[in-house]
């Protein structure tokens, strides 16, 4: 009966142990997740901030690097194809010449093979062992056993190279790649080990075996590498001095468009570029210098704009160029109407360019000071003048406005006449006639030319109140 709670225990501690196992490949799994997500989150946030600092960068360093990392990528993509290349060559050299002496070597060592001659066979092996590519040479038996052998590699009782060598004997192939490490402690060389088999009439009597070191080709594929990565860090060096150069005078050009697109947004509207050039950029040049002299115009008609109408109304032109036509609406605004009392005498006594240049100084007094209170002056009429209030932007006060406007007129005319009269010059009384109420303001006229005025009972009140004041 003990039996059975026995194999429970032992499943139970089985099925723990199943469970510590499950957890710790889930914590293993979880961690290695998250240092993923952690390295994949450092490397999109170092990419975004390369990007940036490139999007930020002047358009040359940009130009200059990745012309850069062109020559670089071209460079290193050459320099691997000619190493590659130059050790294919090399390799082709090396197999040509161990397939000749060994098969040169089997064929002198066929009879004394089969003489059991070993001198003969010493000297075959001494005489192929003297060339200075070759590391060593060997005849071994159908076993692997060497009969005979000669070179450095043979020099010293090395297990390591004679197991080597036994392996190169009875392998499959007729040529072998493998790592000999010399006794003397001399550095590890990679050797190239090519046999043949010695048939005498269809006989296999033994092995011809002839190892040649690959260090010269080693030696020789690193001077290629060193000489390859020198010339190539030297046209890097002049490629980045050339695209530097290059992007330098490439965006130029470009540098003196952003300058003047500045200055034209500072109003500098005068600025023209001196500079004929005959590629896209002369064009774009041109084009620039066209639009600057439109906006200059533009800028001209604006002012000489506001000189002849409102401010206010001059904006309300511009912004809607589309949709100027003769129309009119209904508001609620102050009209001041002032004009200068006796005018007709004086005209009669006073010289037209004293009168002129009176009417203008009064007029200038007038300007002030409707600008001041949010008027506009909405036309001169001989000797008077007439303002609107609260045309044509609303204006809630603007029948506080109009009668601060006639206050102050009246302090600026008497300011003006006071300097008049220590001129010995006669003074001026202007009368003022303000009314408030409702009127029709809009565009006036005919299609071919027509001005933004009110008109209404209320603008006619207003000039009666001015005539019959003293």
């Amino acid at each position: 009966m003990n039996m059975p709670a026995s194999d429970n225990r032992d499943s139970d501690v089985s099925v723990t142990a199943t469970g510590t196992i499950s957890r710790s490949k889930s914590m293993t799994v979880i961690i290695t997740r998250t240092r993923f997500e952690k390295l994949y989150h450092w490397t999109k946030a170092s990419w975004l901030r390369l990007h940036d600092r490139l999007q930020s960068a002047p358009l040359a360093y940009k130009l200059s690097f990745f012309i850069t990392i062109l020559v670089v990528s071209c460079m290193t993509l050459l320099g691997v194809i000619l190493v590659q290349q130059q050790t294919g060559q090399w390799q082709d050299q090396i197999s040509e010449q161990g397939y000749t002496l060994v098969h040169l070597m089997a064929e002198s060592a066929k009879e004394p093979l089969l003489a059991d001659d070993e001198r003969a066979l010493d000297a075959i092996t001494s005489g192929f062992s003297n060339n200075s590519s070759v590391l060593g040479t060997a005849i071994a038996s159908l076993d692997g056993k060497i009969i005979s052998r000669a070179g450095l590699l043979h020099e010293e009782n090395n297990l390591l190279t004679r197991n080597a060598i036994q392996q190169v004997i009875r392998g499959p192939a007729d040529s072998s790649t493998w790592e000999w490490q010399p006794l003397t402690g001399s550095r590890r060389q990679t050797v190239m080990s090519f046999i043949r088999p010695i048939i005498f009439q269809k006989v296999t009597a033994g092995y011809a075996l002839v190892t040649f070191s690959q260090s010269s080709m080693t030696q020789s594929t690193r001077r290629a590498v060193q000489a390859i990565s020198g010339a190539t860090l030297m046209i890097i060096a002049l490629s980045i001095a050339m695209s530097f150069a290059l992007g330098r005078r490439i965006t130029q050009p470009i540098d003196k468009l952003v300058d003047a697109s500045r200055a034209i947004g500072n109003g500098e509207y005068t600025f023209r570029f001196e500079e004929r050039r005959k590629d896209e950029l002369g064009l774009l040049m041109e084009a620039f210098n066209e639009m600057a002299e439109g906006m200059l115009e533009k800028s001209q008609v604006k002012s000489a704009q506001s000189r002849y109408v409102s401010p206010g109304v001059a904006r309300q032109i511009l912004s809607n160029l589309d949709n100027v036509a003769l129309s009119g609406k209904r508001i609620e605004g102050s009209v001041l109407f002032a004009d200068i009392s006796g005018f007709t005498r004086i005209s009669e006594k006073t010289r037209a360019e004293e009168l002129v240049s009176m009417l203008n100084r009064y007029f200038s007094l007038i300007t002030c000071a409707c600008a001041v209170n949010h008027g506009i002056v909405d036309k001169y009429m001989g000797d008077g003048v007439m303002l609107v209030f609260g045309a044509p932007e609303d204006d809630k006060d603007h029948a506080f406005h109009a009668v601060s406007c006639a206050l102050l007129i009246q302090q600026l005319v008497e300011h003006e006449n006071r300097q008049r009269e220590a001129m010995n010059l006669f003074p001026v009384q202007f009368r003022i006639g303000i009314n408030t109420g409702s009127m029709l303001a809009g565009n006036m006229g005919s299609r071919d030319r027509m001005e933004y005025t009110v008109v209404g009972d209320t603008v006619n009140l207003a000039s009666r109140l001015c005539g019959i004041t003293n």
